[in-house]
């Protein structure tokens, strides 16, 4: 198989299990929210969330650093084991001794059991994640993709197992435990039996030098995603955590996957042909899927988070349409990121992370001020938008231009999305249908107008009949910067 023919079948296989692992997740939710009240979901939001800090530290970018290794030694695959190992450790204590802090700051039932028991994932998880690293740069991703998700429905199902025996919320935190304990024991029994070439011990800077950056980044950017979850657990009590936590989930799983899949797409073709073609047409097709599919999901997402959730959760259901769009916004700034990852401008990601933090502890200060949950919200607009903002304003010029411009037609389809889903649910089907009809005429008639039309057809995405208007085959100067 050649090295282009791997990397697409790799890429195939990690965007079909990252999508089958979304489908589990909702899946689980969606049961788990029929056995656990509100209230203890968001117990358990609050636990994850402090925890997610210290998972930063424990793998501390030793993943990343064997999926970017030129040569995968065996001497480095033991050391990033190790490593690993001794870090999850350390972290497994220092969420034991911490648990307390965190039981003081919210005062929730069961939290500091929660942290405790949810803390035994740091003696496998960051071990598992370097052996599924050093699986993926040998090219195993089928067999990777395999043992997340048998991981991951192992840990739902013993979950759900214990709820439905009355072992709630402990059985809460069970899954993600055990999801990592498979993955970790079939991967070592896979790395064991993988012929990787001897050499010598590299130092351990070596290891988590060039990550170090990354990892602060990425840590960075956690603490402004669950900043808003945190004060709504401060400010509104255990129930609302636990709304926000569920419509927060039902936003945000599709952005990690869809940016996932964007982002290692586009990668490897921006990394070899830097421009502000290629450029262009990622951020566009990131702006066609974040502003239009998200409008969609605002519109339909409080009926089909209902449904999914059962009754009770109506209140998550209303949280829904705001947080929908920051997460398009979201998807943008991510987007944005990766682009200025392969641009090698980290001064341009510190730039917008740094708008990000302001925006949201503005928002987060005025919501502390009036509490306001409609306020709090806003942060998970106001802080990817500034983010997305300055990084504009760092690539400047024609790209600037463009990409604005394909943000307003986008989001201009997007906004007429979210209006006909509204009138439809909300109004009555017949209305929903007659807005329906216009909106979609409209777009077939101005699609070549639509920016991501004319740079899927000029990708070859989409191919044109030989009836097509002569004119309409031609790519104009304007579809591109």
């Amino acid at each position: 198989m050649t090295t282009a023919r791997s990397a697409v079948h790799s890429l195939l296989w990690n965007f079909a299990g990252a999508a089958q692992a979304v489908i589990l997740q909702l899946g689980y939710t969606a049961l788990t929210a029929r056995l656990v009240e509100p209230a203890t979901f968001g117990a358990y939001a609050i636990a994850a969330a402090a925890l997610g800090i210290l998972a930063y530290f424990a793998n501390g970018g030793v993943s990343v650093c064997l999926l970017r290794a030129r040569r995968l030694t065996r001497p480095l695959t033991r050391l990033a084991l190790r490593t690993t190992a001794v870090t999850g450790c350390c972290c497994f204590v220092a969420a034991q001794l911490a648990a307390p802090a965190v039981g003081l700051l919210w005062d929730m039932e069961g939290l500091v059991s929660l942290v405790r028991l949810l803390s035994t994932q740091f003696l496998v998880t960051p071990m598992s994640l370097a052996a599924t690293a050093a699986l993926r740069r040998c090219g195993h991703a089928a067999r990777v993709v395999r043992l997340e998700l048998l991981g991951q429905a192992s840990g739902f199902g013993l979950s759900l197992t214990l709820l439905v025996a009355g072992w709630s919320p402990y059985a809460l935190a069970v899954a993600t435990p055990l999801a990592a304990a498979v993955v970790l024991a079939g991967s070592l029994r896979l790395l064991a039996a993988q012929p990787l070439p001897d050499g010598p011990r590299p130092p351990l800077a070596e290891l988590l030098g060039p990550s170090t950056f990354f990892t602060g980044f990425s840590l960075v950017q956690y603490g402004c995603n669950t900043a808003p979850l945190w004060l709504v657990g401060a400010l509104f009590g255990p129930a609302a955590t636990g709304y926000y936590s569920r419509a927060s989930l039902f936003t945000q799983l599709p952005v990690a996957m869809l940016a996932q899949g964007i982002n290692r797409a586009a990668a490897p073709a921006l990394t070899e042909s830097r421009g502000s073609k290629g450029e262009y047409d990622t951020l566009c097709g990131a702006s066609a899927i974040g502003l239009i599919g998200f409008g969609a999901i605002a519109g339909v997402g409080p009926a089909l988070l209902g449904v999914l959730l059962g009754p009770g959760w109506e209140s998550a259901g209303r949280l829904v349409p705001l947080l929908a769009v920051g997460a398009a916004f979201s998807l943008l700034a991510w987007v944005g990121d990766s682009i200025n990852q392969v641009r090698q401008a980290p001064g341009a990601m510190v730039g917008s992370q740094l708008a990000a933090v302001l925006a949201i502890a503005c928002s987060l200060f005025a919501a502390f001020r009036q509490e306001s949950l409609s306020v709090l919200l806003a942060a998970a607009v106001a802080g990817p938008l500034a983010a997305h903002a300055v990084q504009l304003v760092c690539w400047g010029g024609p790209l600037a231009i463009h990409v604005l411009r394909a943000h307003a037609a986008h989001a201009a389809v997007g906004g007429a999305v979210f209006g006909v889903c509204h009138a439809g649910l909300v109004q009555g089907p017949y209305l929903g249908l007659m807005a329906a009809l216009p909106l979609v005429a409209g777009v077939a008639l101005l699609r070549d107008r639509l920016p991501a039309y004319a740079v899927a057809r000029r990708r070859g995405l989409i191919r044109l009949g030989r009836g097509t208007i002569g004119s309409h085959a031609v790519v104009r100067s304007s579809d591109r910067p």
